[in-house]
């Protein structure tokens, strides 16, 4: 297979969960967007780290534009086990809501790409309602990597190619709970995208 075989880009957009554009024709690109569509599926652009954390023999890579594989269609995981759901802990699930309110402040906006957000206030918040510090670090420095919910960027965080991939009544779901999510940087205090984190 080369890169100008749609079924390769599709089968590693779902094998890695994020695939490179580099030297991929644009029509490949549209022949894989078109299978895609035919099973319930598509392609989205979005950013994320080459190699991905799963394929990484250390840290992952840098930040590149690239493709996930998203839904066209939502699936509904209690009607059809072709849609398998990955199961996150309760610490996990916590840790990502409060990167998921840090890279979120307009519930207008869509949930991604989102904004830069640091991993102290991420840690910070968590302490603050009492999760374990072990767990909170494994989620945010290797669990959430590994399922692609965020990646690096620089000294800070973002969210990553699967939040990308959600389909958009997901979205619609979160923006009803958006009020509830835990926040960082309730105190007040602002830093701007320039600041050191």
């Amino acid at each position: 297979m080369t890169l100008s075989d749609p079924a390769y880009l599709l089968t590693s957009a779902r094998a890695q969960g994020f695939c490179d554009l580099a030297d991929v024709p644009a029509q490949t690109v549209e022949a894989a967007q078109r299978l895609a569509l035919g099973c319930g599926r598509r392609l989205v652009t979005c950013g994320g780290p080459l190699p991905t954390p799963a394929a990484a023999e250390g840290r992952p890579g840098d930040l590149r534009p690239g493709l996930t594989l998203g839904w066209s269609v939502t699936p509904v995981p209690e009607d059809s086990a072709s849609y398998p759901v990955r199961r996150l802990s309760a610490t996990q699930s916590v840790t990502f809501a409060v990167c998921l309110a840090a890279a979120w402040p307009d519930v207008h906006q869509n949930p991604y790409p989102g904004v830069r957000f640091r991993r102290a206030d991420v840690v910070d918040t968590l302490g603050e309602i009492g999760a374990d510090p072990r767990a909170v670090h494994a989620a945010i420095d290797t669990d959430l990597h590994l399922f692609l919910l965020i990646c690096h960027d620089g000294p800070y965080l973002r969210l990553g190619p699967a939040v990308a991939a959600l389909p958009d009544t997901f979205a619609e779901a979160l923006r009803r709970v958006h009020d509830q999510l835990p926040r960082p940087l309730e105190s007040g205090a602002k830093w701007s995208e320039e600041e050191e984190p």
